[in-house]
């Protein structure tokens, strides 16, 4: 089975609206994945972090990692709403 989901480092696109980085850490045997989001009416970056061990399977990451980026789009938006005038 490939693993480069869980030991290759990537980094994070710069300027996107949403980016993501890979940050294996092989003492511990887990992976980090940070997803980054830049609001629409800020030039703020609000950060995700998600961890995984490098036993856990693909779809479990990928449901950690969905779930964390709802949550930041959900945090962002409710900033851009905020800076807008707009209450949720």
């Amino acid at each position: 089975m490939k693993t480069r989901h869980t030991t290759d480092r990537r980094e994070p696109a710069k300027g996107r609206r949403f980016a993501w980085s890979r940050l294996p850490d092989p003492d511990r045997g887990r992976t980090h994945w940070r997803l980054f989001r830049r609001s629409e009416t800020t030039r703020r970056i609000i950060p995700a972090i998600v961890e995984a061990k490098h036993t856990d399977s693909r779809s479990q990451i990928a449901e950690g990692l969905r779930r964390a980026r709802w949550e930041l789009r959900n945090d962002v938006d409710a900033i851009d709403l905020l800076n807008l005038g707009v209450t949720p």
